[in-house]
């Protein structure tokens, strides 16, 4: 009989899903014929609770940096306000995913949210079942809403030995701690030629290239301001922007590329080149989520972080900016003298690289397989 493996995620954002789909398919693709691997939005079963608060972390992808986000993430980044995390979960939660874990019963599961281990570890506590847990922090900080379960957790995938220490000072047991990186895609960097890919992209010059990730899935247009200041810098770079599933940013960005006569630059929807885009790109422009700054990083591309929802995404800014990986910005004027300092002085991006140079490989989703595997033995 095949070893059962639950990959759970939440859907605040697009990080933790995505995360959760590379594990999974990293574990179809090298497990499949040993393993039985299911993967859950664990929001699929949200109480009305639950789905008011999703509701309010996507304002957050409106309003950059709001104060409900920072405030809520400082607020939880606390031992004694999230003491009584369990009933906060099952309060967002309804009875049917405790119902439907009992009986999938996995051997392991797998978290890119806090929701679903703790879930997991209430079920083992209650019912005495035995599953695993392994919860992936999908930051480049901890925050105390993800580590009041890690008694009843087995492992903690962590970004980076600074987080590790982060989580030693909570009273983590360092057995737990594994500081694999932020899984990503094991297709990540199968990359085309460079050549090809410009031509793909409508690039035919040899003339720097920014990328630009501005769009998302909540309808969110903050970046349209930044692009607008980029642009009427007029750079002799070629620019690249990506929207995402956001078709009303990329409508509005399209108008005015138009109406401007702008010919530099070519505007994207939602796309799965990410990596060849990154490859060939001199510098991203991006919000600091987890995912995206993992990203860059595996590809050695030097960053501009414009705001994001605030929160978790500031501390990802504070270790880019700590490790000389880029620069943060926190509104278009700061934006703007920091291009027009990048234009006149390009040592500014050459010392990113060489700093860059240093960053590991990200091999997280291997090493993660590895230790399921060696659990499942």
């Amino acid at each position: 009989m095949k070893k059962k493996i639950l990959i759970t995620y939440a859907s605040y954002g697009s990080g933790h899903k995505t995360v959760a789909n590379y594990i999974y398919d990293y574990f179809k693709e090298h497990g499949n014929d040993k393993y039985e691997i299911k993967i859950i939005d664990v929001m699929d079963y949200a109480s009305l609770f639950g789905r008011l608060t999703v509701k309010i972390f996507n304002i957050n992808f409106i309003i950059p940096n709001s104060i409900p986000s920072t405030i809520s993430y400082e607020l939880t980044d606390n031992k004694i306000i999230t003491k009584p995390y369990r009933i906060y979960t099952k309060a967002c939660l309804n009875k049917k995913l405790q119902k439907d874990l009992l009986e999938y019963n996995p051997d392991i599961l797998i978290a890119t949210h806090f929701f679903g281990g703790i879930m997991m570890g209430s079920i083992n506590k209650k019912y005495h079942t035995n599953t695993k847990i392994i919860t992936i922090v999908t930051d480049y900080s901890s925050n105390c809403m993800w580590l009041q379960n890690h008694k009843y957790e087995d492992y903690i995938v962590v970004s980076n030995d600074i987080v590790k220490q982060e989580l030693l000072k909570f009273g983590v047991d360092e057995k737990k701690i594994c500081p694999f990186g932020i899984p990503l895609s094991s297709k990540f960097k199968k990359l085309d030629d460079k050549n090809k890919v410009k031509i793909k992209y409508n690039i035919t010059n040899d003339k720097p290239i920014i990328l630009f990730f501005g769009g998302g899935s909540m309808g969110s247009s903050f970046s349209f301001k930044y692009l607008k200041a980029l642009l009427k810098l007029n750079l002799d770079y070629n620019i690249i922007f990506v929207s995402g599933k956001n078709v009303e940013l990329q409508n509005k960005v399209n108008d005015y590329i138009e109406e401007e006569n702008i010919k530099n630059i070519t505007v994207l929807g939602f796309t799965t080149d990410v990596s060849n885009l990154l490859n060939i790109a001199n510098l991203v422009i991006t919000k600091p989520g987890g995912l995206s700054v993992t990203e860059a990083l595996e590809m050695k591309t030097p960053m501009i972080l414009i705001p994001g929802n605030g929160g978790q995404e500031n501390y990802n800014a504070k270790f880019v900016v700590k490790n000389k990986f880029g620069i943060w910005v926190h509104n278009p004027f700061g934006f703007t003298r920091t291009m027009k300092k990048i234009k006149n002085n390009p040592d500014i991006v050459k010392e990113m690289y060489k700093n860059l140079k240093y960053y590991e490989e990200n091999k997280s989703v291997e090493k993660l397989f590895n230790l399921v595997e060696g659990e499942l033995k």
